[in-house]
């Protein structure tokens, strides 16, 4: 009647979701995994679990983290846990990384 077209609604694209976290080959249980930035602009890598988990205590770790989209690959070096109220931090310096879609 007046020319207006009606709007095309956007496709959603689907909402990336967590499936596994290995270290070292050993599943674990992470509440969230993030990739950051220390002050001085090195990668830094943050694991939350809910309770002391064993398999972060090396000086080494290589991470296998798989989600619905991609798998990134991390090796990554210990630097310190904390205690936190509700869960256990663990942070570590990143050394190599990389990314592959699936």
């Amino acid at each position: 009647m007046f020319g207006r077209k009606k709007k095309e609604k956007k496709k959603k694209t689907p909402t990336e979701r967590f499936l596994s976290l290995k270290a070292n080959d050993v599943q674990i249980e992470a509440i969230n995994f993030s990739l950051t930035k220390n002050e001085d602009g090195s990668p830094r890598l943050e694991v939350r679990t809910k309770d002391v988990c064993e398999a972060l205590h090396y000086e080494h770790i290589d991470f296998e983290l798989k989600t619905s989209a991609k798998m990134l690959k991390v090796g990554a070096s210990f630097k310190e846990a904390v205690n936190e109220k509700h869960f256990k931090l663990y942070v570590f310096d990143v050394d190599d990384y990389s990314q592959f879609y699936i």
